[in-house]
């Protein structure tokens, strides 16, 4: 059969095969060259895969081990901080008991040297600790309100004996527009303004201290403040100024050993500014003095809550530090149990010991570790146990948690224990806490806070400062015809309301509504306060402040003192006007 196609075009399509074998051939060819390539991208992807698990157990390896040295910084700085505060608690508690006993001026002069010294060690301690917690991100601020105006005035009044040894003076000006009524962290501002104008006097010399606190703006509830502490000392250079504001930092003279100082409390400053989103800076010039200023928005006190009377805080301050010289010695009623110190450094024992003697307290029982706390705990009962945190055997932690498990075991009375501790940090104070400690001392103890102490937690404890005499006297001038007319009706009028008030306070600690009871524990603290009535109102302020932190487990063991604290204050004002009237 003859063939459909003839020569040319059969050799037309054997060149089309070819062509399309050609292209075949490169297609398999390229697609080896991709198949090749992806294995080759393939292998570099398992190689970076396996890198990347390499460099991920490198980094979790590292996490770790910077976690283990912050825990192993924090353990070292609580054992450093408790190695410390232990023997610096026999020096300041046996020089404090010693300026109370009779001395020579000399010897007086002696000792208040070594209580000065023991001071500012406390002070370069705390500094330390600050320092390192903030660093670790571990410094929280807690606000809660404030009155800048007060605060200022405080930080003169602890600061003026040392302005006068230097021959300065120190003056303060406050914008009229201030606020009274901030909600900031007033222990943290108050640290501020102690490092800044305490700086300022230390290079100083017959001088001015200025400190000046200015509203710079106003809004959305908030008050922008400027607070410039101006000096007219020695100045800081240009170069030095470069330097301020850094951990250990100081200026040419400041290195001066007649200076004295560590250069931390700049930075500390710096850090607790930076927590308030606010700024610090200086301004200087050398040989003409120096400013020192920050500024920092603090919220403004809502007008529904103004309307609640606040407390001055200095007076609470004085409230609180009462003056030992003229109160040696508190009356104390005899204690149904005697008190239990478990502490095993034998110097800390012996200024426990005295301290709580020097308070009119003469029923101790002294052990020496834990396993000994909780055997005189079997043998006898005890109205408190002051039981230190660190011990032999058995430490005061795994101590008290024993003591609990019997008191739930055999039903026994709950009996309070604080803790004694060289170990001031937050952490420290939540495990003791959560162990079924009632309270926390922190170390070195003074006279003043274990009487604080004492009252809290004994109600057969009693000071002589039922009333606030001062008060009392000023409402008693204030009547215009019949002494006493005044003081007789505001008190009808507070007995009136206030007993049916601490009803309705108990009721919200039991049911634990914290907000109510801060506010009428806030109102009856007030109310008491205007009427001179200084314990109750110390006992109304503990609750608040308790309250406002968000626990409700002190208030409930101390509600049982309020209507007896009542009681005794209007008995003791009746007494008086009973006097005036015969």
């Amino acid at each position: 059969m003859p063939s459909k196609f003839n020569e040319h075009e059969m050799t037309k399509l054997r060149n089309i095969i070819a062509e399309l074998n050609r292209e075949i051939i490169k297609s398999k060819e390229h697609e080896q060259t991709v198949l090749s390539e992806f294995s080759s991208m393939n292998n570099d992807l398992v190689t970076l895969q396996r890198e990347l698990a390499k460099n991920n157990s490198r980094l979790n390896e590292a996490k770790n081990q910077a976690v283990q040295a912050s825990e192993a910084k924090s353990e070292f700085l609580a054992l450093l901080s408790h190695e410390f505060r232990t023997p610096l608690n026999g020096i300041m508690g046996m020089t404090e008991i010693l300026l109370m006993s009779s001395l020579t001026e000399e010897q007086r002069q002696s000792v208040t040297v070594i209580q000065e010294s023991s001071q500012l060690l406390l002070y370069l301690i705390n500094d330390i600790l600050d320092l390192s917690k903030l660093e670790a991100g571990e410094m929280k601020l807690n606000p809660s309100e404030m009155d800048l105006r007060s605060i200022s005035k405080h930080v003169n009044m602890l600061l003026s004996a040392k302005a006068d040894k230097s021959g300065n003076q120190l003056y303060t000006e406050i914008d009229d527009s201030l606020s009274d009524t901030l909600i900031g962290d007033s222990t943290r501002v108050t640290q501020i303004l102690m490092n800044l104008v305490g700086n300022a006097i230390k290079f100083t010399q017959g001088g001015s201290i200025y400190t000046r606190i200015q509203v710079l703006s106003e809004k959305d509830h908030k008050q922008m403040i400027r607070i410039e502490v101006t000096d007219t000392g020695i100045g800081i250079t240009k170069e030095d100024q470069s330097k301020l504001f850094r951990p250990y930092a100081q200026t040419s003279d400041g290195q001066q050993s007649k200076y004295g100082g560590t250069g931390l409390g700049l930075s500390i400053s710096k850090y607790f500014v930076n927590l308030m989103n606010g700024q610090i800076g200086v301004i200087s010039e050398y040989g003409k003095g120096s400013t020192f200023w920050i500024e920092v928005s603090f919220e403004v006190k809502s007008s529904v809550e103004a309307m609640i009377p606040t407390t001055n805080e200095a007076e609470m301050n004085r409230l609180t530090a009462v003056t030992l010289e003229t109160r040696d010695c508190i009356q104390c009623s005899p204690l149904e149990h005697p008190i239990l110190i478990a502490e095993d450094n034998s110097i800390n024992r012996k200024v426990v010991l005295v301290q709580l003697e020097k308070l009119g307290i003469t029923n101790i029982d002294t052990v020496e570790n834990g396993e000994e706390a909780v055997a005189a705990y079997l043998s006898k009962p005890y109205c408190v146990i002051l039981m230190d945190h660190m011990m032999p055997k058995l430490d005061g932690i795994e101590a008290t948690k024993k003591i609990r498990q019997i008191e739930e075991d055999e039903m026994r009375p709950h009996t309070p224990i604080i803790a004694l501790t060289g170990n001031v940090t937050e952490r420290q104070r939540r495990e003791c806490l959560e162990a079924g400690m009632d309270d926390y001392l922190p170390k070195p103890i003074t006279l003043e806070t274990l009487r604080e102490m004492m009252q809290r937690w004994l109600p057969e404890m009693h000071d002589d400062s039922i009333l606030n005499e001062e008060v009392i006297m000023e409402l008693l001038n204030l009547s215009e015809e019949k002494k006493g007319e005044l003081l007789e009706t505001l008190l009808d009028m507070y007995q009136a309301d206030t007993p049916s008030k601490i009803d309705q306070l108990i009721h919200y600690i039991n049911t634990n509504q914290c907000s109510e009871a801060i506010k009428t524990a806030h109102d009856l603290k007030s109310s008491s306060l205007s009427l001179g009535i200084e314990h109750l109102s110390l006992l109304l302020g503990k609750i608040e402040t308790s309250a406002t932190m968000g626990c409700l487990e002190e208030p409930k063991r101390m509600k049982e003192l309020l209507v007896p604290a009542y009681e005794k204050a209007c008995r003791e004002i009746k007494k008086l006007l009973s006097s005036i009237h015969q």
